[in-house]
């Protein structure tokens, strides 16, 4: 699949699942007018938009990911709905080519598994962060909370289709706390909150996971017996669940707030 095509699934797919935990980080990034924020792994920007909304004309919003395309998505869409302040970089989410206390805030929603190393990550998003500043990190919580993560590993490699990526960097209750405050950064607070996804049916659980980026190459290689073995376990696993149309299936998020400490 290519990339573009990759990034306009996640925005017309993935990101609006994703709106409740965006406004959650943003809001507690405690944003001000006029302010300075980097949205680190911006995907195709929903966290810079509501960021973008805060500081207003006189405010900026850096938006950075490690895939152009998915930043050109969220630039045309930023531009179609006047979002003025936010630019927009390429580039690892690793060291970052921006100088010390460079931003007020950061937020950085489902992007930590996307880093090659999440340490190097926390400790530079503390760096370029001003003292006092806040940093907010959002990701999935622990699998076992996350029932949709199982029903589709189950169902694919039960199928005989590959082992799936990773995508959920939290193994257990507190680890993501654990890391941040290992990077350096004090006041460090985290809370776990029930986010379930509602889908169209098992047909809509299949099409939002292979939207997802660790997932979307796998699962959109699979052969076709392969595909049909997946979907129908998927579809005896949630049997019964659907209602209306609508199938809703556990979800739970895990973000933590942090503060820079005194140099």
């Amino acid at each position: 699949m290519e990339t573009k095509e990759k990034a306009e699934r996640y925005a017309r797919i993935v990101a609006p699942s994703l709106l409740g935990v965006a406004r959650r980080a943003v809001a507690a990034a405690g944003i001000e007018p006029a302010g300075s924020v980097l949205d680190a792994g911006a995907n195709t920007g929903l966290a810079a938009f509501l960021a973008a909304t805060v500081v207003g004309p006189d405010g900026t919003v850096v938006a950075i990911d490690p895939d152009a395309a998915f930043l050109q998505t969220g630039e045309a869409r930023a531009t179609a709905a006047g979002y003025r302040a936010i630019r927009w970089q390429a580039m690892a989410l690793g060291t970052l080519p921006f100088a010390h206390e460079s931003f007020d805030a950061v937020v950085s929603v489902h992007a930590l598994a996307l880093a090659a190393d999440p340490m190097i990550l926390l400790e530079e998003l503390r760096r370029v962060t001003v003292e006092g500043g806040a940093v907010v990190v959002a990701t999935w919580g622990a699998p076992r909370e996350n029932e949709w993560i199982g029903a589709i590993e189950r169902a694919v490699g039960r199928s005989g289709g590959p082992t799936l990526p990773r995508v959920a960097v939290v193994a257990e209750s507190g680890n993501l706390e654990a890391l941040v405050q290992a990077a350096g950064m004090a006041r460090v607070e985290g809370i776990r909150f029930s986010d379930p996804l509602r889908v169209a049916g098992v047909d809509g659980l299949w099409e939002w996971a292979g939207a997802l980026r660790l997932w979307c190459d796998p699962l959109s290689e699979l052969s076709a017996d392969v595909n049909a073995r997946a979907r129908d376990r998927l579809a005896r696993e949630f049997d019964g669940r659907t209602r209306g149309g609508e199938l809703v299936i556990g979800r739970e998020m895990t973000m933590v707030r942090a503060t820079v400490p005194p140099s």
